[in-house]
Formats: structure tokens, sequence, C-alpha cells
């Protein structure tokens, strides 16, 4: 089954000012204790996942096309994706494999637009 791709008629993931950063630019290591001697370290995955706190403004029309692609195309989240997402070197937009961690909050944002936050966790950022 294909990946699905962020659709082009919503916004880069770039979030708003007030959101991005992340509390964990690169996952902790995994920890193995031993009888004597330091603990042994070790990655935990095989590729470097960065969770980043996402905020987005969407119009309405775009809301409902970014419900529809959380709900269909991402299986309430349960799916990756590829996306394009702001490099950290904060001018380039990149396409990467993304997915949506925990919960997708919104609320009003003015008579027309949307406020959608969620954690977004970017493949090798």
């Amino acid at each position: 089954m294909a990946i699905p791709s962020w659709p082009s008629s919503l916004p880069d993931l770039r979030g708003s000012l007030s959101s991005g950063g992340s509390a964990s630019l690169h996952p902790t290591a995994q920890a193995t204790q031993f009888d004597d001697g330091p603990p042994r370290m070790r990655r935990r995955q095989l590729f470097v996942s960065t969770p980043i706190s996402m905020t987005i403004v969407l119009t309405l029309d775009q809301f409902v096309i970014f419900k529809a692609f959380h709900l269909n195309d991402l299986n309430a989240g349960a799916r990756r994706f590829m996306a394009p997402v702001l490099l950290p070197d904060m001018r380039l937009i990149g396409q990467r494999v993304c997915w949506i961690q925990g919960e997708v909050a919104f609320k009003p944002f003015g008579p027309t637009q949307y406020q959608v936050s969620f954690t977004l966790v970017v493949q090798d950022w």
C-alpha cells in the first residue's frame, strides 16, 4: 500500500511561531544495567525521529480537507505520510516521512479559520 502524501491544498508544515520546537531533539538512548561497570548505551531505533509541536491555522475549506485526510487517509492518525516540513536550517522545505503522535486539537480562530495543534514526528529531520 502506498504511503499517503500531505494534501497540496494544505499549507507546508512550518507551524506558527508560537508552536514548533521539540522537547527531545533525538530519542533517548536505551541503557542496559550490569552488576559492575557502567551501563551499556545504544540507540532505540534504526532511524532518528524528532517530535515537533505543530500549530497551523487553516481556513474552513482547508480544515475540512485536513479532517478528511486525518480520518480517511491516515486512519485517524495510525498511518505515516509524506509531507513538506521546515528543515532545521529554517529556510528550506523538504519532503519527509511523518506521522501524527497522539491527539489532534482544534479550536476556532476568528470567524473563518481554525487553529489545529498536534505533535508531528518527523523521520530523519
